[in-house]
């Protein structure tokens, strides 16, 4: 039989080995629970135990600048407690590492990243005809973080900083005019980051990309630009950035002969809008309700430059009464003078008869070639546009007729 000394000292070893079990239960169990469960666990054994995510420190006083009044109560600021904007994922929050990986203890994965992935999320791979190369490569981790992030989305980092991990980054090259969505970082306003049935990742047809935020610019007009009837705004605009308005990929004059015909060719004579490259000046890049995409139909357009002599004229030409100044004249460049369509009166004569001419009496002795010494071409105080100066001048020896 034992003695009183020694089952005193066995008791006590094994309260001893209660409580140690006990501490080390607890120290797994703060080791291994959410943040929830170790705040009930802490506050049932001990008393003014923060919650998650707050501080029990002494809050911050604060005091005007001569310090606090002798008597006053000092302003003690409240206890913010930040809220968790961690994104978990739901696998790695409840402890399903087996779902992901091939036991508790390894990190090794089950397979593929993209395989291991799509046995939760949908396989967004199968069907679109264009992949972002590293959810194709199965660089899922290359984007995301697998356990959690900060980041909706659980990316590695915000969206504007992690395109440019592989791609270039245009906003550092010196462009004068930036798309606003590339401006703020938002590349998954336009594009898709996994896969998409559109070059470049799309998220819809270009012109029906870009009609969710700009207007239609087609309208009820009439005559509509090809490239824009397409839906091929990428033909003409840059989508990122670029040192034209508008996001032009070149200055509209070189925009345009990507397509068109040189218009100015080896003429002598050019338009001054259209030698500048000026096309816009007179042309809708979009549409317009007028042939030839004009800004404005007849004269009217060519008064936005010209000084209109018809106002107060009491006599017309009728091509001009008519606003068809085009009958005439060229509108892009010409080898005459005052870009005419073709040489001196050979413009009359396409409406006036040459032998009607010849039987005028104030006609005789004068070259029909020079129809414009005598008449002004567009306005007059008579019927005959006659100018002052060939009222007054007589008659001379008939010249031959023109050619």
């Amino acid at each position: 039989m034992k003695p009183p000394r020694s089952r005193e000292l066995l008791k006590r070893a094994g309260k001893l080995a209660v409580m140690l079990g006990a501490l080390l239960a607890l120290c797994f169990l703060l080791g291994g629970c959410r943040a929830q469960t170790k705040h009930k666990l802490l506050t049932f054994f001990f008393d003014g135990v923060p919650a998650p995510g707050s501080t029990n420190a002494p809050a911050a006083r604060q005091t005007d600048d001569e310090g606090a009044h002798a008597g006053a109560v000092p302003f003690v600021a409240p206890v913010v407690v930040e809220k968790d904007t961690m994104v978990r994922h739901p696998p790695f929050e409840q402890r399903q590492c087996t779902e992901c990986h091939q036991s508790k203890f390894s990190m090794q994965m089950k397979g593929a990243l993209k395989d291991v992935c799509f046995k939760c999320h949908e396989d967004f791979l199968k069907k679109p005809k264009f992949k972002h190369a590293p959810a194709d490569n199965s660089e899922c981790s290359a984007c995301h973080r697998s356990h959690g992030s900060p980041i909706k989305g659980m990316l590695t980092q915000e969206v504007k900083t992690l395109c440019w991990e592989c791609h270039d980054n245009f906003l550092k090259t010196p462009a004068k005019f930036k798309h606003q969505p590339v401006a703020d970082g938002d590349c998954a306003s336009c594009h898709s980051s996994h896969a998409s049935d559109f070059k470049g990742l799309l998220k819809k047809a270009p012109d029906k990309l870009c009609a969710e935020c700009h207007d239609d610019v087609l309208g009820k007009n009439k005559f509509k630009h090809q490239p824009v009837e397409g839906g091929e705004c990428l033909s003409c605009h840059a989508p990122h950035v670029s040192n034209i308005k508008g996001l032009a990929k070149k200055a509209d004059g070189a925009l345009c002969a990507d397509c068109h015909d040189d218009v100015l060719g080896k003429n002598k004579f050019k338009h001054q809008p259209v030698e500048s490259g000026e096309c816009l000046s007179c042309h809708a890049p979009h549409a317009s309700n007028n042939k030839g995409l004009v800004k404005k139909a007849g004269s009217a357009l060519c008064w936005d430059c010209h000084d209109d002599f018809t106002k107060t004229a009491k006599f017309k030409h009728q091509p001009v009464a008519d606003g068809d100044c085009a009958s005439c004249h060229k509108a892009h460049a010409s080898n005459e003078k005052g870009l005419l369509a073709k040489p001196g009166a050979q413009v009359c004569f396409e409406c006036h008869e040459q032998a009607d001419m010849t039987k005028s009496a104030g006609h005789k002795g004068v070259d029909l070639g020079t129809c414009v010494n005598c008449h002004d071409p567009h306005v007059g105080a008579d019927k005959s546009f006659l100018k002052p100066a060939a009222k007054k001048a007589p008659a001379t020896e008939a010249a031959p007729p023109a050619k």
